[in-house]
């Protein structure tokens, strides 16, 4: 059986229900679905045992790898990761709304490059 920890991953208030989801192998909605109808069956018991549970059970041991599961930092000789950035090496990959908004950012410039470059045309030929 897995050791009880409150989820530093998989949490809304204090990751004791995501942590005991994972521990029972549910899914974690669920967990805390069955949480919230339970306090007014328990005359609201629950609420005070939930806050105590979380301060003794204690937080899921991090281990910090920012290239990502797997022996050797991540990834095998050769291998860079997906979201690498010489500049930045330890931020996130994007997510889906970052990566369209720097989309829209490119096309954006795209755009104007091209305006000045007539515009910068038209003043050569001395058309302004």
């Amino acid at each position: 059986m897995t050791k009880l920890y409150r989820s530093t991953r998989d949490k809304v208030m204090t990751g004791l229900t995501g942590g005991l989801s994972e521990t029972l192998g549910i899914d974690s909605t669920l967990a805390r679905i069955l949480l919230v109808v339970s306090v007014p069956f328990t005359g609201g018991t629950v609420i005070p045992l939930y806050f105590i549970a979380a301060l003794i059970i204690p937080k899921e041991p991090t281990q910090h790898n920012p290239f990502g599961p797997g022996a050797y930092g991540g990834y095998y000789s050769g291998q860079t990761p997906p979201h690498y950035d010489k500049n930045h090496a330890h931020t996130a990959p994007d997510s889906g709304l970052d990566a369209m908004m720097k989309d829209i950012e490119k096309k954006a410039m795209r755009k104007e490059i091209e305006e000045l470059k007539q515009k910068l045309s038209k003043y050569e030929k001395g058309e302004v």
